[in-house]
Protein backbone atom coordinates (compact mmCIF):
# COMPACT_ATOMS: atom_id res chain seq x y z
CA UNK A 1 0.00 0.00 0.00
CA UNK A 2 1.43 3.36 -1.07
CA UNK A 3 0.31 6.15 1.24
CA UNK A 4 1.08 9.82 0.53
CA UNK A 5 1.83 12.20 3.34
CA UNK A 6 -1.30 13.43 5.09
CA UNK A 7 -1.75 15.18 8.35
CA UNK A 8 -3.96 12.92 10.44
CA UNK A 9 -5.80 14.12 13.49
CA UNK A 10 -8.46 13.03 15.91
CA UNK A 11 -11.18 13.73 13.37
CA UNK A 12 -9.84 11.20 10.87
CA UNK A 13 -11.52 7.79 10.96
CA UNK A 14 -10.14 4.36 10.04
CA UNK A 15 -12.71 1.81 8.85
CA UNK A 16 -11.55 -1.80 9.11
CA UNK A 17 -12.76 -5.36 8.60
CA UNK A 18 -14.91 -4.74 5.52
CA UNK A 19 -15.22 -6.31 2.10
CA UNK A 20 -14.36 -3.22 0.06
CA UNK A 21 -14.96 -3.29 -3.68
CA UNK A 22 -13.02 -0.19 -4.71
CA UNK A 23 -13.93 -0.20 -8.45
CA UNK A 24 -10.24 0.65 -8.99
CA UNK A 25 -9.14 -1.98 -11.54
CA UNK A 26 -5.54 -1.75 -10.31
CA UNK A 27 -6.55 -2.60 -6.74
CA UNK A 28 -10.15 -3.82 -6.86
CA UNK A 29 -10.37 -5.16 -3.32
CA UNK A 30 -9.39 -3.88 0.11
CA UNK A 31 -10.24 -4.55 3.74
CA UNK A 32 -9.90 -1.11 5.24
CA UNK A 33 -9.43 2.59 4.58
CA UNK A 34 -8.96 5.92 6.34
CA UNK A 35 -11.15 8.99 5.80
CA UNK A 36 -9.70 12.41 6.65
CA UNK A 37 -11.60 15.13 8.49
CA UNK A 38 -12.26 17.05 5.22
CA UNK A 39 -13.81 13.88 3.76
CA UNK A 40 -11.18 12.26 1.52
CA UNK A 41 -9.73 8.76 1.38
CA UNK A 42 -6.19 8.99 2.73
CA UNK A 43 -5.32 5.29 2.87
CA UNK A 44 -6.80 2.15 1.30
CA UNK A 45 -5.43 -1.30 1.99
CA UNK A 46 -5.44 -4.28 4.32
CA UNK A 47 -6.58 -4.32 7.95
CA UNK A 48 -2.97 -4.64 9.08
CA UNK A 49 -1.78 -1.69 7.01
CA UNK A 50 -4.61 0.63 7.98
CA UNK A 51 -4.51 -0.32 11.68
CA UNK A 52 -0.77 0.39 11.74
CA UNK A 53 -1.37 3.88 10.32
CA UNK A 54 -4.23 4.48 12.72
CA UNK A 55 -2.09 3.59 15.71
CA UNK A 56 0.78 5.76 14.51
CA UNK A 57 -1.46 8.81 14.13
CA UNK A 58 -3.99 8.21 16.91
CA UNK A 59 -6.85 7.81 14.43
CA UNK A 60 -10.29 6.63 15.57
CA UNK A 61 -10.99 3.06 14.44
CA UNK A 62 -14.42 1.72 13.48
CA UNK A 63 -15.09 -1.94 12.72
CA UNK A 64 -17.48 -2.60 9.82
CA UNK A 65 -17.85 -6.30 10.69
CA UNK A 66 -17.37 -7.71 7.21
CA UNK A 67 -20.02 -5.65 5.42
CA UNK A 68 -19.80 -5.03 1.67
CA UNK A 69 -18.58 -1.50 0.87
CA UNK A 70 -18.48 0.19 -2.53
CA UNK A 71 -18.37 3.75 -3.90
CA UNK A 72 -21.54 5.83 -3.79
CA UNK A 73 -23.86 5.52 -6.78
CA UNK A 74 -24.01 8.16 -9.51
CA UNK A 75 -27.55 8.64 -10.83
CA UNK A 76 -27.03 9.75 -14.43
CA UNK A 77 -30.59 11.01 -14.91
CA UNK A 78 -32.93 12.37 -12.27
CA UNK A 79 -35.55 15.08 -11.90
CA UNK A 80 -34.82 15.78 -8.27
CA UNK A 81 -37.07 18.80 -7.79
CA UNK A 82 -40.03 17.55 -9.81
CA UNK A 83 -39.93 14.12 -8.16
CA UNK A 84 -39.68 15.63 -4.68
CA UNK A 85 -42.53 18.06 -5.28
CA UNK A 86 -44.65 15.17 -6.50
CA UNK A 87 -44.09 13.37 -3.20
CA UNK A 88 -44.58 16.44 -1.00
CA UNK A 89 -47.55 18.31 -2.40
CA UNK A 90 -48.90 16.73 -5.56
CA UNK A 91 -51.61 14.11 -5.85
CA UNK A 92 -51.05 10.50 -6.86
CA UNK A 93 -54.24 9.39 -8.60
CA UNK A 94 -52.78 6.03 -9.64
CA UNK A 95 -52.17 4.96 -13.23
CA UNK A 96 -55.22 2.69 -13.04
CA UNK A 97 -57.62 5.62 -12.72
CA UNK A 98 -60.69 5.37 -14.97
CA UNK A 99 -63.56 7.78 -15.71
CA UNK A 100 -65.33 6.35 -12.66
CA UNK A 101 -62.41 6.75 -10.24
CA UNK A 102 -60.38 9.76 -11.37
CA UNK A 103 -62.34 12.37 -9.39
CA UNK A 104 -62.55 10.12 -6.33
CA UNK A 105 -58.77 9.64 -6.38
CA UNK A 106 -58.19 13.36 -6.94
CA UNK A 107 -60.25 14.26 -3.89
CA UNK A 108 -58.56 11.66 -1.71
CA UNK A 109 -55.16 12.98 -2.74
CA UNK A 110 -56.28 16.57 -2.29
CA UNK A 111 -57.18 15.89 1.33
CA UNK A 112 -53.87 14.11 1.93
CA UNK A 113 -51.69 16.84 0.39
CA UNK A 114 -53.55 20.02 1.24
CA UNK A 115 -52.66 20.53 4.90
CA UNK A 116 -48.89 20.82 4.95
CA UNK A 117 -48.32 22.43 1.54
CA UNK A 118 -51.40 24.47 0.75
CA UNK A 119 -50.96 27.19 -1.87
CA UNK A 120 -47.47 26.11 -2.99
CA UNK A 121 -48.84 26.50 -6.53
CA UNK A 122 -51.63 28.92 -5.73
CA UNK A 123 -54.99 27.17 -5.99
CA UNK A 124 -53.88 24.73 -8.69
CA UNK A 125 -54.32 20.99 -8.15
CA UNK A 126 -51.45 19.03 -9.70
CA UNK A 127 -51.78 15.26 -9.99
CA UNK A 128 -49.94 12.23 -11.40
CA UNK A 129 -50.33 9.89 -13.41
CA UNK A 130 -53.12 8.90 -15.80
CA UNK A 131 -52.88 6.22 -18.49
CA UNK A 132 -54.78 7.08 -21.64
CA UNK A 133 -55.70 3.49 -22.41
CA UNK A 134 -57.95 3.46 -19.32
CA UNK A 135 -60.31 5.91 -21.04
CA UNK A 136 -62.71 5.43 -23.98
CA UNK A 137 -60.88 5.55 -27.30
CA UNK A 138 -57.64 6.13 -25.38
CA UNK A 139 -58.65 9.72 -24.64
CA UNK A 140 -58.92 11.26 -21.22
CA UNK A 141 -61.36 14.18 -21.23
CA UNK A 142 -61.86 17.28 -19.10
CA UNK A 143 -65.56 16.40 -18.95
CA UNK A 144 -64.60 13.91 -16.22
CA UNK A 145 -63.20 16.79 -14.14
CA UNK A 146 -65.34 19.84 -14.77
CA UNK A 147 -68.41 18.99 -12.69
CA UNK A 148 -66.35 18.39 -9.52
CA UNK A 149 -63.84 21.19 -10.17
CA UNK A 150 -65.76 23.93 -12.02
CA UNK A 151 -63.61 26.81 -10.78
CA UNK A 152 -60.38 25.28 -9.47
CA UNK A 153 -57.70 24.63 -12.13
CA UNK A 154 -56.54 21.01 -12.37
CA UNK A 155 -53.53 19.64 -14.24
CA UNK A 156 -52.69 15.93 -14.42
CA UNK A 157 -49.57 14.37 -15.97
CA UNK A 158 -49.79 11.15 -17.93
CA UNK A 159 -47.54 8.18 -17.14
CA UNK A 160 -44.84 9.37 -19.56
CA UNK A 161 -44.75 12.87 -17.96
CA UNK A 162 -44.73 14.29 -21.49
CA UNK A 163 -48.46 14.93 -21.81
CA UNK A 164 -51.12 16.44 -19.55
CA UNK A 165 -54.83 17.01 -19.22
CA UNK A 166 -56.37 20.26 -17.96
CA UNK A 167 -59.91 20.84 -16.85
CA UNK A 168 -61.75 23.80 -18.37
CA UNK A 169 -60.76 26.08 -15.47
CA UNK A 170 -57.14 25.10 -16.04
CA UNK A 171 -57.30 25.77 -19.77
CA UNK A 172 -58.74 29.21 -19.08
CA UNK A 173 -56.24 30.04 -16.35
CA UNK A 174 -53.34 29.05 -18.60
CA UNK A 175 -54.73 31.26 -21.43
CA UNK A 176 -55.33 28.54 -24.00
CA UNK A 177 -57.48 29.40 -27.01
CA UNK A 178 -59.76 26.37 -27.10
CA UNK A 179 -61.05 27.51 -30.48
CA UNK A 180 -57.60 27.07 -32.03
CA UNK A 181 -57.72 24.83 -35.10
CA UNK A 182 -53.99 24.37 -35.71
CA UNK A 183 -51.67 22.31 -33.53
CA UNK A 184 -48.40 23.85 -32.35
CA UNK A 185 -45.20 22.57 -33.91
CA UNK A 186 -44.04 19.54 -31.93
CA UNK A 187 -47.34 19.12 -30.10
CA UNK A 188 -51.07 18.55 -30.37
CA UNK A 189 -54.38 19.54 -28.83
CA UNK A 190 -56.33 16.29 -28.61
CA UNK A 191 -59.81 16.66 -30.05
CA UNK A 192 -63.11 14.86 -30.03
CA UNK A 193 -64.65 13.73 -33.35
CA UNK A 194 -66.49 17.07 -33.61
CA UNK A 195 -63.20 18.99 -33.35
CA UNK A 196 -63.69 20.29 -29.79
CA UNK A 197 -60.85 19.99 -27.28
CA UNK A 198 -60.70 17.13 -24.79
CA UNK A 199 -58.29 19.13 -22.61
CA UNK A 200 -55.44 16.70 -23.24
CA UNK A 201 -52.27 18.41 -24.46
CA UNK A 202 -49.45 16.49 -26.11
CA UNK A 203 -45.75 17.37 -25.91
CA UNK A 204 -45.02 21.00 -26.86
CA UNK A 205 -48.70 21.90 -26.53
CA UNK A 206 -48.14 21.67 -22.75
CA UNK A 207 -45.61 24.54 -22.71
CA UNK A 208 -48.13 27.31 -22.08
CA UNK A 209 -49.59 25.44 -19.10
CA UNK A 210 -46.25 24.78 -17.42
CA UNK A 211 -44.91 28.28 -18.02
CA UNK A 212 -48.10 29.86 -16.63
CA UNK A 213 -48.15 27.69 -13.52
CA UNK A 214 -47.35 29.71 -10.36
CA UNK A 215 -43.70 29.29 -9.32
CA UNK A 216 -43.18 27.66 -5.92
CA UNK A 217 -41.54 29.77 -3.18
CA UNK A 218 -37.76 29.44 -2.89
CA UNK A 219 -37.98 28.11 0.68
CA UNK A 220 -40.26 25.32 -0.48
CA UNK A 221 -37.93 24.50 -3.38
CA UNK A 222 -35.05 24.20 -0.92
CA UNK A 223 -37.13 21.93 1.30
CA UNK A 224 -38.11 19.76 -1.66
CA UNK A 225 -34.51 19.43 -2.84
CA UNK A 226 -33.38 18.42 0.62
CA UNK A 227 -36.12 15.80 0.67
CA UNK A 228 -34.91 14.50 -2.71
CA UNK A 229 -31.30 14.37 -1.55
CA UNK A 230 -32.28 12.39 1.56
CA UNK A 231 -34.30 10.00 -0.59
CA UNK A 232 -31.29 9.58 -2.89
CA UNK A 233 -29.04 8.81 0.08
CA UNK A 234 -31.50 6.15 1.18
CA UNK A 235 -30.82 4.37 -2.10
CA UNK A 236 -27.05 4.84 -2.04
CA UNK A 237 -26.89 7.80 -4.45
CA UNK A 238 -24.19 10.34 -3.60
CA UNK A 239 -24.06 12.26 -6.89
CA UNK A 240 -26.55 12.87 -9.67
CA UNK A 241 -27.19 14.57 -12.98
CA UNK A 242 -30.27 16.77 -12.82
CA UNK A 243 -32.06 16.52 -16.16
CA UNK A 244 -34.29 19.61 -15.98
CA UNK A 245 -32.56 22.44 -14.13
CA UNK A 246 -34.02 25.95 -14.22
CA UNK A 247 -33.50 29.30 -12.51
CA UNK A 248 -35.26 28.63 -9.21
CA UNK A 249 -33.50 25.25 -8.97
CA UNK A 250 -30.05 26.86 -9.21
CA UNK A 251 -31.01 29.67 -6.84
CA UNK A 252 -32.15 27.12 -4.26
CA UNK A 253 -28.93 25.10 -4.61
CA UNK A 254 -26.87 28.26 -4.22
CA UNK A 255 -28.63 29.08 -0.95
CA UNK A 256 -28.35 25.51 0.35
CA UNK A 257 -24.63 25.54 -0.44
CA UNK A 258 -24.06 28.85 1.35
CA UNK A 259 -25.95 27.50 4.37
CA UNK A 260 -23.86 24.33 4.47
CA UNK A 261 -26.89 22.12 3.77
CA UNK A 262 -25.99 20.64 0.39
CA UNK A 263 -24.82 17.08 0.99
CA UNK A 264 -24.63 15.79 -2.56
CA UNK A 265 -22.76 16.49 -5.77
CA UNK A 266 -25.19 17.71 -8.44
CA UNK A 267 -24.50 18.21 -12.13
CA UNK A 268 -27.25 20.46 -13.43
CA UNK A 269 -28.36 20.12 -17.06
CA UNK A 270 -30.02 23.47 -17.71
CA UNK A 271 -32.81 23.14 -20.25
CA UNK A 272 -32.11 24.74 -23.63
CA UNK A 273 -35.32 23.59 -25.36
CA UNK A 274 -38.17 22.98 -25.24
CA UNK A 275 -39.24 24.74 -22.06
CA UNK A 276 -41.92 22.27 -20.96
CA UNK A 277 -39.96 20.40 -18.30
CA UNK A 278 -38.23 23.57 -17.10
CA UNK A 279 -41.47 25.54 -16.63
CA UNK A 280 -39.60 28.64 -17.78
CA UNK A 281 -39.37 30.62 -21.02
CA UNK A 282 -36.64 29.76 -23.50
CA UNK A 283 -35.38 33.34 -23.36
CA UNK A 284 -34.88 33.07 -19.60
CA UNK A 285 -33.31 29.61 -19.90
CA UNK A 286 -30.81 30.71 -22.56
CA UNK A 287 -29.78 33.63 -20.35
CA UNK A 288 -29.38 31.18 -17.46
CA UNK A 289 -27.04 28.99 -19.51
CA UNK A 290 -24.92 32.06 -20.24
CA UNK A 291 -24.59 32.98 -16.54
CA UNK A 292 -24.59 29.41 -15.17
CA UNK A 293 -20.97 29.72 -14.02
CA UNK A 294 -22.10 32.17 -11.33
CA UNK A 295 -24.00 29.30 -9.66
CA UNK A 296 -21.02 26.92 -9.80
CA UNK A 297 -19.88 25.82 -6.34
CA UNK A 298 -18.20 23.00 -4.44
CA UNK A 299 -21.16 20.66 -4.85
CA UNK A 300 -22.85 22.16 -7.92
CA UNK A 301 -21.40 21.83 -11.40
CA UNK A 302 -23.36 23.87 -13.95
CA UNK A 303 -21.44 22.94 -17.13
CA UNK A 304 -24.34 20.94 -18.54
CA UNK A 305 -27.22 21.58 -20.96
CA UNK A 306 -30.34 19.57 -21.83
CA UNK A 307 -32.34 19.19 -25.06
CA UNK A 308 -35.50 17.19 -25.75
CA UNK A 309 -35.33 16.00 -29.35
CA UNK A 310 -38.53 13.95 -29.32
CA UNK A 311 -41.24 12.58 -27.04
CA UNK A 312 -41.95 9.19 -25.47
CA UNK A 313 -42.50 5.70 -26.96
CA UNK A 314 -45.56 5.03 -24.82
CA UNK A 315 -49.26 4.75 -25.69
CA UNK A 316 -51.55 6.18 -26.73
CA UNK A 317 -49.62 8.98 -28.47
CA UNK A 318 -46.20 7.42 -29.24
CA UNK A 319 -44.48 10.78 -29.69
CA UNK A 320 -40.98 9.38 -30.14
CA UNK A 321 -39.28 9.96 -33.48
CA UNK A 322 -38.67 6.80 -35.46
CA UNK A 323 -36.41 6.36 -38.47
CA UNK A 324 -37.55 6.42 -42.06
CA UNK A 325 -36.34 4.01 -44.75
CA UNK A 326 -33.25 6.17 -45.28
CA UNK A 327 -32.37 6.09 -41.57
CA UNK A 328 -33.41 9.70 -40.99
CA UNK A 329 -35.53 10.84 -38.01
CA UNK A 330 -39.26 11.26 -38.50
CA UNK A 331 -39.59 15.06 -38.38
CA UNK A 332 -43.25 14.93 -37.32
CA UNK A 333 -42.23 14.24 -33.73
CA UNK A 334 -39.09 16.36 -33.47
CA UNK A 335 -39.45 18.95 -30.71
CA UNK A 336 -36.56 21.07 -31.91
CA UNK A 337 -35.50 21.94 -35.45
CA UNK A 338 -32.41 19.99 -36.52
CA UNK A 339 -30.52 23.09 -37.70
CA UNK A 340 -31.27 24.91 -34.44
CA UNK A 341 -30.15 21.85 -32.46
CA UNK A 342 -26.84 21.50 -34.33
CA UNK A 343 -26.08 25.21 -34.03
CA UNK A 344 -26.77 25.19 -30.30
CA UNK A 345 -24.73 22.00 -29.81
CA UNK A 346 -21.74 23.56 -31.56
CA UNK A 347 -21.99 26.71 -29.46
CA UNK A 348 -22.24 24.82 -26.17
CA UNK A 349 -19.47 22.40 -27.17
CA UNK A 350 -17.11 25.28 -27.92
CA UNK A 351 -17.70 26.56 -24.38
CA UNK A 352 -16.94 23.17 -22.82
CA UNK A 353 -20.55 22.40 -21.86
CA UNK A 354 -21.75 18.80 -21.87
CA UNK A 355 -25.04 18.35 -23.72
CA UNK A 356 -27.58 15.64 -22.91
CA UNK A 357 -30.13 14.98 -25.66
CA UNK A 358 -33.39 13.21 -24.93
CA UNK A 359 -34.05 10.84 -27.80
CA UNK A 360 -36.48 8.09 -26.87
CA UNK A 361 -36.93 6.89 -30.44
CA UNK A 362 -34.51 5.01 -32.69
CA UNK A 363 -32.15 7.13 -32.56
CA UNK A 364 -17.34 16.43 -32.45
CA UNK A 365 -14.88 17.53 -30.83
CA UNK A 366 -12.44 14.77 -29.68
CA UNK A 367 -10.89 16.97 -27.00
CA UNK A 368 -14.15 18.58 -25.88
CA UNK A 369 -16.83 17.49 -23.42
CA UNK A 370 -18.35 14.01 -23.63
CA UNK A 371 -21.93 14.55 -24.80
CA UNK A 372 -24.80 12.21 -23.90
CA UNK A 373 -27.83 10.60 -25.42
CA UNK A 374 -30.51 10.09 -22.81
CA UNK A 375 -32.52 6.86 -22.56
CA UNK A 376 -30.93 4.86 -25.42
CA UNK A 377 -33.69 2.28 -25.30
CA UNK A 378 -33.53 1.79 -29.08
CA UNK A 379 -30.39 2.46 -31.11
CA UNK A 380 -29.78 1.63 -34.74
CA UNK A 381 -26.86 -0.82 -34.95
CA UNK A 382 -24.91 1.51 -37.27
CA UNK A 383 -25.14 4.31 -34.70
CA UNK A 384 -23.60 2.22 -31.92
CA UNK A 385 -20.23 2.29 -33.65
CA UNK A 386 -20.65 6.00 -34.38
CA UNK A 387 -21.31 6.62 -30.68
CA UNK A 388 -18.05 4.91 -29.77
CA UNK A 389 -16.12 6.91 -32.37
CA UNK A 390 -17.66 10.21 -31.26
CA UNK A 391 -17.18 9.53 -27.51
CA UNK A 392 -20.92 9.70 -26.84
CA UNK A 393 -22.18 8.48 -23.47
CA UNK A 394 -25.15 6.12 -23.73
CA UNK A 395 -27.24 7.04 -20.70
CA UNK A 396 -29.66 4.20 -19.94
CA UNK A 397 -32.79 5.45 -18.23
CA UNK A 398 -35.36 4.95 -16.81
CA UNK A 399 -33.64 2.02 -15.11
CA UNK A 400 -37.07 0.77 -14.13
CA UNK A 401 -37.63 -0.37 -17.73
CA UNK A 402 -34.50 -2.53 -17.93
CA UNK A 403 -36.74 -5.28 -16.59
CA UNK A 404 -38.06 -6.76 -19.83
CA UNK A 405 -41.22 -8.19 -18.25
CA UNK A 406 -42.39 -4.58 -17.85
CA UNK A 407 -41.67 -3.63 -21.45
CA UNK A 408 -42.35 -6.80 -23.45
CA UNK A 409 -45.28 -5.11 -25.18
CA UNK A 410 -43.26 -2.01 -26.05
CA UNK A 411 -41.12 -2.73 -29.14
CA UNK A 412 -38.92 0.33 -28.67
CA UNK A 413 -37.52 -0.77 -25.31
CA UNK A 414 -34.55 -2.79 -26.55
CA UNK A 415 -31.73 -1.88 -24.21
CA UNK A 416 -28.56 -2.80 -26.19
CA UNK A 417 -26.20 -3.08 -23.22
CA UNK A 418 -24.23 -5.93 -24.77
CA UNK A 419 -23.74 -4.27 -28.14
CA UNK A 420 -22.71 -1.00 -26.52
CA UNK A 421 -20.21 -2.80 -24.31
CA UNK A 422 -18.72 -4.71 -27.24
CA UNK A 423 -18.33 -1.48 -29.23
CA UNK A 424 -16.61 0.31 -26.34
CA UNK A 425 -19.37 2.88 -25.84
CA UNK A 426 -19.36 4.66 -22.49
CA UNK A 427 -22.52 3.63 -20.60
CA UNK A 428 -24.19 5.13 -17.53
CA UNK A 429 -27.45 4.36 -15.72
CA UNK A 430 -30.11 6.79 -14.52
CA UNK A 431 -33.25 6.33 -12.46
CA UNK A 432 -35.22 9.05 -14.31
CA UNK A 433 -36.81 9.68 -10.95
CA UNK A 434 -40.08 11.38 -11.79
CA UNK A 435 -41.62 8.31 -13.38
CA UNK A 436 -40.67 5.65 -10.77
CA UNK A 437 -41.77 6.15 -7.15
CA UNK A 438 -38.16 6.28 -5.88
CA UNK A 439 -34.68 6.64 -7.41
CA UNK A 440 -33.80 3.03 -6.49
CA UNK A 441 -31.93 1.20 -9.27
CA UNK A 442 -30.93 -2.16 -7.75
CA UNK A 443 -33.95 -4.26 -8.88
CA UNK A 444 -33.59 -2.95 -12.43
CA UNK A 445 -29.87 -3.70 -12.54
CA UNK A 446 -30.56 -7.33 -11.66
CA UNK A 447 -32.13 -7.65 -15.12
CA UNK A 448 -28.95 -6.74 -17.01
CA UNK A 449 -26.18 -8.38 -14.95
CA UNK A 450 -25.89 -11.63 -16.88
CA UNK A 451 -26.14 -9.80 -20.21
CA UNK A 452 -22.84 -8.05 -19.45
CA UNK A 453 -20.91 -10.98 -17.96
CA UNK A 454 -18.73 -12.68 -20.57
CA UNK A 455 -15.31 -13.21 -18.95
CA UNK A 456 -14.11 -16.82 -19.38
CA UNK A 457 -13.67 -18.99 -16.31
CA UNK A 458 -16.23 -17.07 -14.21
CA UNK A 459 -19.99 -16.97 -14.09
CA UNK A 460 -21.83 -14.36 -16.13
CA UNK A 461 -23.44 -13.07 -12.95
CA UNK A 462 -20.08 -12.47 -11.24
CA UNK A 463 -18.37 -10.66 -14.10
CA UNK A 464 -21.55 -8.82 -14.96
CA UNK A 465 -21.87 -7.65 -11.36
CA UNK A 466 -18.45 -6.01 -11.43
CA UNK A 467 -19.22 -4.28 -14.71
CA UNK A 468 -22.54 -2.96 -13.45
CA UNK A 469 -20.86 -1.66 -10.27
CA UNK A 470 -18.41 0.30 -12.41
CA UNK A 471 -21.25 1.55 -14.62
CA UNK A 472 -23.14 3.11 -11.69
CA UNK A 473 -20.06 4.61 -10.03
CA UNK A 474 -16.86 5.33 -11.93
CA UNK A 475 -18.49 5.52 -15.36
CA UNK A 476 -20.86 8.15 -14.00
CA UNK A 477 -17.95 10.18 -12.64
CA UNK A 478 -16.21 9.92 -16.02
CA UNK A 479 -19.34 11.11 -17.81
CA UNK A 480 -19.28 14.39 -15.86
CA UNK A 481 -15.48 14.77 -15.91
CA UNK A 482 -15.00 14.03 -12.21
CA UNK A 483 -13.21 10.67 -12.35
CA UNK A 484 -10.12 12.13 -10.62
CA UNK A 485 -12.26 13.19 -7.65
CA UNK A 486 -14.86 10.47 -7.20
CA UNK A 487 -16.32 7.24 -8.55
CA UNK A 488 -13.99 4.80 -6.82
CA UNK A 489 -12.41 4.20 -3.44
CA UNK A 490 -8.89 5.51 -4.00
CA UNK A 491 -6.49 7.68 -2.06
CA UNK A 492 -7.15 11.35 -2.76
CA UNK A 493 -10.77 10.94 -3.84
CA UNK A 494 -13.87 12.10 -1.99
CA UNK A 495 -15.03 9.61 0.62
CA UNK A 496 -18.46 8.89 -0.87
CA UNK A 497 -19.26 5.26 -0.12
CA UNK A 498 -22.09 2.95 0.83
CA UNK A 499 -22.63 -0.25 2.82
CA UNK A 500 -24.89 -2.85 1.19
CA UNK A 501 -26.35 -5.99 2.72
CA UNK A 502 -24.84 -8.26 0.04
CA UNK A 503 -21.96 -8.39 -2.44
CA UNK A 504 -23.03 -6.47 -5.53
CA UNK A 505 -19.81 -7.36 -7.33
CA UNK A 506 -21.26 -10.87 -7.63
CA UNK A 507 -24.36 -9.51 -9.32
CA UNK A 508 -26.63 -9.89 -6.30
CA UNK A 509 -28.77 -6.83 -7.06
CA UNK A 510 -32.27 -8.29 -6.97
CA UNK A 511 -32.94 -8.07 -3.22
CA UNK A 512 -30.05 -5.74 -2.29
CA UNK A 513 -30.59 -3.07 0.33
CA UNK A 514 -28.46 -0.05 1.22
CA UNK A 515 -27.53 -0.14 4.90
CA UNK A 516 -25.58 3.11 5.19
CA UNK A 517 -24.51 6.03 3.00
CA UNK A 518 -21.54 8.32 3.65
CA UNK A 519 -20.97 11.58 1.76
CA UNK A 520 -17.51 13.09 2.11
CA UNK A 521 -16.98 10.93 5.16
CA UNK A 522 -20.20 12.00 6.88
CA UNK A 523 -22.80 9.35 7.66
CA UNK A 524 -25.93 10.62 5.91
CA UNK A 525 -28.21 7.59 6.00
CA UNK A 526 -28.64 4.55 8.22
CA UNK A 527 -31.31 1.96 7.48
CA UNK A 528 -33.81 1.86 10.36
CA UNK A 529 -32.88 -1.74 11.22
CA UNK A 530 -29.25 -0.66 11.85
CA UNK A 531 -30.05 2.33 14.07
Amino acid sequence: MTVPEYSYNGNSVAYIDARVYTVDERNPWAEAFIVSAPGYFTAVGSNTEVLSLAQQHDVTVRNLHGVFIMPGIHDAHTHLLHASMQKLNEIDIGSNSTPDTIVENLKKGQNACACAYAHVRGDWLIANFYAGDNFPDGKIDHKYLDDSFPDQPVIIRDISCHNIVLNTAGLMRASYDIEAKENPSGGAYVRRPDGSWTGELVEYATARAWCNLPKPPIDYVKEALQYGIKMSHQHGITSAQEASANSIYLQALQELESEGHLNMNLFTHIVHAPETFAEESQESLHWLIDVAHTFHSEHVDTRFVRFWMDGAPTPPHFTHSGLDQDGCPDERHLLIDADILFTALSQHDSRGLTCKIHCAGEGNNPEGPRHELAHCNAIHEDDILRMARLRITAEMSPALFHETSLTQNFPHFKWPFKALQNAGVHVTVGSDWIMPPTPEVFPALAAIVETLGTDPGRTAKETGGEKVCRMITLFGAEAVGREKESGSIEVGKKANFIAVDRDLSRGEFAEARVLKTWVEGKLMYVTPSDQ
